[in-house]
């Protein structure tokens, strides 16, 4: 028989020829803890707002689902990423990012959008809440950093500091270009604050600022880490014959029309967060402005622009994780393997649920550190740092899982966003401290009384109540367990050995606010409708506490429970 090529059996359709992905979906529909998050905490709206805010975060994620899905992944390819221009056509230096039309289209829509500035836009006639705000940051963040998610942080920084220790002379220039509607500068705001000497050691740094007869200063040194450059960024450097590290504004051009001084070196060929350029900058005598008072650099670059980053490095760990259970769920129903669809198979169901189970804690526990911060509670002190440490190494866990789920062509870059995902998921490991420094702010947080004590109130109103519903004693009694474990350490044990076990510590926290969590979620539903889905979530997640990730699960446990995984999945 003389057939084409064309015609023979190993090149005809097979069991993923008709797989798409998840394009054209809409993101926030599909995910029902977010619903979860955005109806709990927003109770207290009029129901104009909530009306109104549920139609713009449920437009944002169509829009996510859809064109900004295909812009990602079109200005993530080789010749599409930035590149740094230094000098024009006749010799002039102007040391500019030069961004694909993609990546560009990428930050205008979303910008236009009011996802950083929806307060700017004078049609919106409601407050602009925490909620809103991180509903829609976490929904950019199913397609990973995306050259938008990182540029998004540092503006919401900028705009934070700008409204809260900006002049008025500040507020009326920066904010209409970081903020206004209409503006040209699309999340174009950055952060220059890491040296070749230290990153999360800022006290060392060696640039130097110089006060100058008009009020300004003059920035002499490197910055080792400048993400995002742009048309405004935030830096630090020591006031000249002092070890006091400032906070400044510094613009790109002057108000001379003059490129200030400042010359790019290169750019940072990095693993992951690609979309968007970080680069090394030689400062050459810059025009820079004092944000905020001089000597309250370090307390004003934590408050306002630290701890931003951290509360976007958490939901941003969140939407990566979340995206990465999707392409997982998805595929497995239609990859087949040995006569059935491998979601048949129980380890990759089990492997699967217990991916949804540590996704829909992290997206409920940093919900919660939102509603804490919006509310001043000295709880967020800990949640915050132990949200940006565990939201990324638990979104590292889950997106290599759904990368092993797809077996070879989870590996594959232009099959799937999972590649891309892991990379961004280790960066948010990285950026803002790692592990060490992070859980020694956690650390920190919990032996100061007051914090402490903060928290324990905070746990106690988590499980108010739950007492009364039997089918919650035994993780109830679990999270008892663990409370008093923690309690017991930060007691008895010395300095030495806290700080030996700081990873520890912190886990042990994480438990006891997923397990609070989980309960808390569990009651709500129980006193309103008698039942509740999320005794599931909990059941699985105390089974995983107790016994590890990796251990044997339960024959009576919810693992081998059908009805169990079916509602955990659906998720």
């Amino acid at each position: 028989m003389n057939h084409h090529i064309s015609e023979h059996p190993s090149l005809q359709s097979y069991d993923i020829s008709a797989f798409k992905g998840l394009r054209g979906q809409n993101f926030y529909d599909l995910d029902l803890a977010l619903k979860r998050m955005v109806e709990r905490y927003s109770e207290g709206y009029s129901e104009s707002h909530r009306k109104d805010m549920v139609e713009h975060i449920s437009g944002y994620g169509q829009i996510v689902g859809g064109v900004l899905d295909e812009l990602t992944e079109l200005c993530h390819k080789e010749g599409k990423y930035g590149e740094v221009v230094k000098f024009d056509r006749t010799g002039n230096r102007i040391d500019h990012i030069q961004y694909s039309v993609e990546q560009k289209e990428a930050r205008k829509i979303s910008y236009d959008y009011g996802v950083v500035n929806l307060d700017f836009h004078p049609e919106w006639k409601h407050e602009f809440t925490y909620l809103h705000r991180y509903a829609l940051t976490y929904l950019m963040n199913l397609n990973g950093e995306g050259g938008v998610a990182c540029p998004l942080a540092m503006t919401d920084g900028m705009i934070l500091g700008l409204k809260n220790i900006g002049t008025e002379k500040q507020k009326e220039k920066y904010l209409k270009l970081v903020a206004g509607k209409g503006s040209e500068s699309h999340f174009m705001a950055g952060q220059y604050v890491t040296e070749r000497v230290g990153g999360s050691n800022v006290s060392a740094n060696r640039t130097v600022a110089k006060k100058l007869e008009n009020g300004k200063w003059e920035l002499t040194g490197e910055k080792w880490f400048c993400s995002n450059p742009g048309d405004l960024w935030v830096t630090t450097a020591k006031m000249e014959g002092t070890n006091t590290v400032g906070m400044f504004l510094v613009p790109r051009i002057k108000e001379n029309g003059e490129l200030n001084g400042h010359h790019i070196l290169r750019k940072k060929d990095i693993i992951g967060s690609r979309g968007k350029l970080t680069v090394e900058i030689i400062y050459d005598k810059v025009e820079a402005e004092e944000f905020g008072r001089p000597g309250h650099g370090l307390v004003n670059l934590i408050r306002y622009i630290i701890k931003t980053s951290r509360i976007h490095v958490g939901l941003g760990s969140c939407g990566n994780a979340r995206r990465s259970v999707m392409e997982a769920a998805a595929y497995a129903q239609f990859r087949t393997a040995y006569g059935k669809k491998i979601h048949e198979f129980p380890i990759f169901a089990k492997t699967l649920a217990e991916m949804q189970i540590l996704q829909t804690a992290n997206c409920f526990i940093n919900f919660r550190s939102v509603d804490l911060v919006s509310k001043e509670d000295l709880a967020a002190e800990v949640l915050v740092p132990l949200l940006k440490y565990k939201s990324s190494s638990q979104a590292s866990y889950i997106t290599q899982k759904a990368i092993l789920s797809l077996g070879g062509n989870g590996i594959i870059g232009d099959f799937s966003p999972l590649p891309r995902l892991h990379n961004d998921s280790i960066i948010n490991e990285t950026w803002e401290g790692t592990h060490l420094i992070i859980t020694d702010h956690c650390l920190h947080a919990l032996q100061k009384p007051k914090i402490y004590a903060a928290l324990l109130q905070f746990f106690d109103r988590l499980v108010e109540g739950c007492a009364e519903f039997p089918e919650l004693q035994s993780s109830l009694n679990l999270f008892l367990s663990k409370k008093a474990e923690l309690d017991a350490i930060l007691k008895e044990q010395d300095k030495d050995w806290k700080d030996m076990n700081r990873i520890y510590i912190s886990d042990l926290t994480y438990q006891i606010l997923v397990l609070g969590e989980f309960l808390e979620q569990s009651k709500f539903d129980l006193k309103k409708t008698g039942n509740s889905e999320y005794i599931y979530f909990l059941k699985g997640y105390s089974e995983m506490v107790e016994g590890g990730l990796d251990a044997p699960r339960e024959k009576s446990g919810i693992f081998f429970d059908p009805k169990a995984l079916e509602t955990i999945l659906k998720f």
